[in-house]
């Protein structure tokens, strides 16, 4: 009877060693690709600008997404590059985070015809700038003010002036507010002077639109 229980456990164990090692060799095919996260508040229209790059059309009704969306692009020189579509929810906010030393790119998208989701967005975008790989790295950063078809949709210069306003809040949030952990990353908000987005050249922003694929700009960042 141990005899049998022995031989059991064995095989088991054997099982499991190929089983993990089958699965770190997928691990390390991802981490070896070039990830580029596309992040927003819900609603952003991250989704279909997904379904966008995937040539798929953007007008399929999408839902809030509940778990990350990814699709593979081959770019013109041979070369693939995985792009990840992040929910707008906290907690894959949170994972994103965790993860954006993976990122080779990052595709901020806001709705351009909500000033409402400007908080979310400066919240998401304050984040990603006092974090260590963003630092280091100077990851190339794409801002995209979508659903320019809309009739109130605000545009580039207006966007900017609503960002800085929303960052010099958090700024002063964060200074008031005595963290159990100090973020020793976090220099923005010892600035004095007022926040400027011009002040990053790895940021651009562009004004695009999901509903019809007018997604040129967003190509070019991503293959270029």
């Amino acid at each position: 009877m141990y005899y049998i229980i022995a031989i059991l456990v064995l095989v088991l164990a054997i099982a499991f060693y190929f089983k993990s090692k089958r699965t770190s060799g997928v691990q390390t095919a991802n981490a070896n690709n070039s990830v580029i996260f596309i992040v927003g508040d819900k609603n952003a229209g991250k989704t279909s600008l997904l379904y966008c790059l995937s040539n798929q059309n953007s007008s399929i009704q999408t839902t809030n997404s509940i778990e990350p969306n990814q699709t593979e692009l081959a770019k013109p020189n041979n070369q693939s590059v995985i792009v990840v579509d992040v929910p707008g929810n906290n907690y894959q906010k949170e994972q994103f985070l965790n993860k954006i030393q993976e990122a080779k790119k990052i595709i901020l998208v806001t709705d351009s015809s909500e000033t409402s989701q400007i908080g979310a967005t400066a919240a998401i975008l304050y984040n990603i700038l006092i974090s260590i790989p963003f630092q280091k790295s100077k990851i190339p950063l794409l801002i995209v003010l979508n659903k320019q078809d809309k009739e109130k949709a605000y545009k580039a210069p207006d966007f900017e002036m609503f960002l800085s306003r929303e960052i010099e809040k958090i700024k002063k949030s964060r200074k008031a507010v005595q963290e159990q952990r100090e973020n020793t990353n976090d220099r923005i908000r010892f600035q004095e002077n007022q926040f400027d987005i011009n002040e990053y050249p790895t940021i651009k922003i562009v004004e695009q639109s999901v509903k019809d694929c007018n997604i040129q700009e967003v190509q070019k960042f991503i293959f270029n």
